[in-house]
């Protein structure tokens, strides 16, 4: 099993929130939902139907919008995103670099060696998912300037692996 050096996000507590919040308003939905079906006509039928879509739609948003996920460990870079999950070995990765684009600055960029190239950003690393993530961001500079701590563990971890694979 490999060591975690850093992990970006632990959503436990995230999801935890939302589900009490989006919670709540599912069971009024609901509630809401039951009282159409007393109605004897299609419309409450229909209602009843549109409450339980809002709901299931409601969950969704909430187990997708809190996938987000880095992880640095011995193995590799695990990065979740809202659909797709990437598990990067460290044989697979050539450089590791942080971004300063607008919307994902100060995100981790992993290029691969193959295809030659590929770049795979992990959003769970951006400057605005930093509160998110328990980090003081009042003491950091550009990101042209200065890294964050999630691209600071992966540069670590990788020279880590480098090291030890060229012995």
């Amino acid at each position: 099993m490999a060591e975690i050096r850093y992990r970006a996000l632990r959503t436990g507590w995230i999801r935890a929130a939302l589900g009490g919040v989006v919670g709540f308003a599912c069971l009024v939905m609901l509630g809401a939902g039951a009282l159409l079906l007393t109605l004897d006509s299609v419309a409450g039928a229909l209602g009843a139907v549109m409450c339980l879509v809002i709901v299931l739609l409601s969950i969704a948003m909430v187990l997708l919008g809190t996938r987000l996920q880095f992880t640095v460990d011995d193995a590799g870079l695990t990065l979740l995103h809202w659909v797709r999950s990437h598990r990067i070995p460290w044989e697979e990765v050539a450089v590791i670099e942080q971004t300063s684009a607008y919307w994902t600055s100060g995100a981790v960029v992993v290029v691969l060696k193959e295809p030659f190239g590929r770049r795979i950003t992990a959003l769970a690393t951006t400057d605005r998912m930093a509160v998110y993530r328990g980090e003081n961001v009042v003491s950091w500079g550009s990101p042209a300037t200065e890294q964050r701590p999630p691209t600071r563990a992966a540069i670590d971890a990788h020279r880590r692996w480098l090291a030890g694979s060229s012995r």
